[in-house]
């Protein structure tokens, strides 16, 4: 057997977790032969979004994403991709490999650099008879460090003959689980009983921890309205005492409450500078920080008490503990919460601006929460749009939803869709991006035409760089500097082999809900809007 079919094995081995990619010299071997094996091989438009659909799968499922490009500039046009995962802590396998040895090789590249440079782990295939070993170590090293990790398959040694089985790949282990020490968990406890205004903050970490039942548990037992960061967005999505995201997207009716209250109690959130107003939202509380990396303390803020441990493990004790001791909540301040929560209405937080020609995008954001499909999966680009869509555009958990922000790029949305879209076939996905990051990567949407997903891409379209549009107000600079002249964006969808529809007022979307019936093909709504209108102010 050859190395390359050998390699082959070892993907199909891994539990019919697709494969994501562009193929080249580096890897058209081994992917040829996962594909004759009967594995998935999703062949995406561009390098960044093979990597990003991965990233998107890998969050959606809780599994390795396996992604691979080729050797030189595959592997450069992989990096904003990459650094994108690494940022979000995602178990992402990137294979690529070494050119032939020929010092002049017009494509080589430093992958051990690259990798570093992206802040990814680097592994290396060194011999035929280590292939297992190293891919396993590979396999390994994601999760024990929750980062992706390269893997040089040098495309010497593709052609090597081995004798190995492909099970010699071992399964890899997840960490074991941090158990808080009895000091920080007294200490934690003392704070949040005596606490008489408490809210407890759910992040990313407890939507991997699966801990939604037990922080609504521990919320009811201390009397506590619940809040997300933007990536645990809707994990209490119908709940009473939901105040949704908390930051510089907080409603009025949340903000009025995190504005009274007296402790955050945060569960796996990194209490970022958005998550917090940088510090405005925490100003004169106290902060109680629990998450299963130590090193996550202190790191935009220093809580009062901070405990190391798993978000569910951490609330179950502390649910024991505070049962054992009898305690009983004020039920006054989680009344009021709730009686907020309750009476607010959306489109009582903004004047509507639509015009006729354009729609108002908060408006727009509304109408398509309420219009499409109950159970829907939501990935994010980013831009402006997104202080109306994040916090108007819900799903039914927070597993559902993924914001391809971690590095701050746009134009990874619409791979990160198909990713979800490949991990989550139960439900339509929804792709939100703005006119810019749409453009950035328009190929990716005949990806997923021709993979027969049903993606919905909500392009918000004000013809600019709608953020940068108004950084030019605040620095005094003629804001037509951001203006863009695109191609009609619905003909452009149709073109790449999409159903598309333009949306400029309230009455199109009647003729929206009849497209969103039976999806069998991607459908892309171009939204008009005006880039003057300040949704951030």
């Amino acid at each position: 057997m050859k190395l390359y079919q050998a390699l082959a094995d070892a993907l199909i081995e891994q539990d019919g977790a697709p494969v994501f990619g562009l193929m080249g010299d580096a890897n058209m071997l081994y992917v040829s032969a996962f594909r004759e094996r009967g594995g998935r091989f999703v062949a995406a438009a561009h390098e960044t979004g093979a990597v990003a659909m991965a990233d998107s799968w890998s969050r959606a499922t809780g599994r390795i994403g396996l992604s691979t490009v080729t050797h030189g500039p595959g592997v450069t046009n992989a990096l904003t991709g990459l650094v994108e995962a690494v940022r979000s802590r995602s178990h992402v396998l990137l294979l690529t490999g070494a050119t032939p040895g020929e010092p002049t090789h017009f494509q080589r590249l430093d992958l051990s650099t690259f990798a570093a440079a992206a802040g990814a782990g680097y592994e290396r295939v060194h011999r035929p008879e280590s292939l297992y070993r190293d891919v396993s170590r590979a396999l390994q090293r994601i999760l024990a460090e929750d980062r992706p990790v390269l893997l040089d398959v040098p495309y010497d040694l593709l052609l090597a003959s081995v004798s190995v089985d492909p099970a010699a790949v071992r399964a890899p282990s997840h960490r074991a689980r941090l158990v808080a020490g009895e000091m920080q968990l007294d200490s934690a406890l003392g704070l949040i009983a005596s606490a008489t205004r408490p809210v407890i903050l759910a992040g990313r970490g407890a939507v991997t921890a699966g801990a939604e039942r037990s922080l609504v548990e521990l919320a009811e037992l201390i009397g506590a309205p619940l809040a997300t960061s933007v990536p645990a967005k809707d994990m209490f999505a119908g709940h009473p005492s939901n105040l949704g995201i908390c930051g510089n997207l907080t409603h009025t009716a949340a903000s009025t409450v995190l504005a009274e209250a007296d402790c955050i109690v945060a569960f796996g959130s990194s209490l970022n500078l958005h998550t917090t107003m940088r510090g405005e939202l925490t100003a004169g509380k106290k902060i109680v920080q629990i998450d299963s990396d130590p090193g996550r303390f202190g790191w935009y803020l220093r809580p009062d008490e901070a405990v190391v441990g798993d978000a569910d493990d951490v609330a179950s004790v502390f649910i024991a503990r505070l049962r054992e001791a009898g305690h009983t909540s004020q039920r006054g301040w989680l009344d009021r919460a709730q009686g907020l929560i309750a009476d607010f209405d959306p489109r009582s937080e903004f004047q509507d601006r639509s015009n006729g020609s354009t729609i108002d995008v908060r408006v727009a954001a509304v109408e398509l929460d309420e219009r499409l499909p109950a159970r829907r999966n939501v990935v994010s680009d980013l831009g402006r749009f997104v202080h109306a869509a994040w916090p108007y555009i819900h799903t039914e958990d927070a597993s559902r939803f993924t914001a391809m922000g971690g590095f701050g790029a746009i134009g990874l949305g619409l791979a990160g869709a198909i990713g979800m879209a490949v991990a989550r076939p139960d439900a339509p996905t929804v792709c939100l991006v703005g006119d810019g990051g749409f453009m950035m990567n328009p190929a990716e949407l005949a990806t997923a035409v021709r993979e027969q997903l049903p993606v919905i891409v909500v392009v918000f379209n004000d013809g600019a760089y709608g953020a940068e549009y108004h950084k030019f107000l605040v620095h005094g600079v003629d804001p037509a500097h951001s203006y863009m002249s695109w191609p009609d964006i619905q003909r452009v969808a149709e073109g790449l082999g999409a159903e598309a529809i333009s949306v400029a007022k309230t009455s199109d979307f009647d003729a929206v809900a009849e497209l969103l019936v039976d999806r069998t093909r991607p459908l892309v709504l171009d939204i008009r809007l005006d880039p003057t209108v300040d949704i951030v102010a």
